[in-house]
């Protein structure tokens, strides 16, 4: 008579819903960032700086601003390459969710990344940064990084670390 040979690893079809939920009940710091900034605002302000081109009928569709602003926050945030940013958007479920690409068949690629950040220029993205940092502030937490190419570290205000949250 044979043994099978018993394994831990299973198949199932909801398997990536099990995972979403164990990443929740772990406490996705994602979800901590979105739950202090108003992503929304965010993009408003950048498309009224530098306003998106119009284009005629034809071609793939832009990705929402509200989406490549949550795409350059995480590029900085972690301190990502256009390269790396499109890896990332791919591979992470967390990344995934918190841009809104979760179901999405398509992810910006690095040239999109690219392309975004050249759109807004500095100006753009200074209001973005500027905007985030005083969301933050407004929450207690101070973001903490210079220029464009290091990162952010949020951490509880001194003035607020002893206060509850709102």
């Amino acid at each position: 008579m044979r043994v099978k040979k018993r394994s831990a690893i299973k198949t199932d079809l909801f398997a990536d819903e099990h995972h979403r939920k164990k990443i929740d009940a772990l406490g996705d710091p994602l979800r901590e960032i979105e739950s202090h900034i108003d992503f929304a605002a965010l993009a408003a302000a950048v498309d009224a700086i530098a306003p998106r081109p119009v284009s005629p009928q034809g071609g793939r569709p832009p990705y929402p601003t509200e989406t490549m602003v949550r795409i350059l926050v995480l590029k900085r945030l972690y301190n990502l390459s256009d390269e790396q940013m499109e890896y990332q958007l791919l591979d992470r479920m967390s990344y995934k969710r918190f841009c809104g690409l979760s179901n999405a068949p398509h992810v910006p690629d690095r040239t999109t990344v690219w392309s975004f950040e050249n759109r807004i220029g500095e100006a753009g993205a200074k209001a973005l940064f500027d905007g985030v940092s005083e969301q933050l502030l407004r929450k207690g937490f101070i973001a903490r990084g210079g220029s464009s190419t290091r990162r952010w570290y949020l951490r509880r205000s001194s003035t607020t670390a002893g206060r509850k949250r709102s």
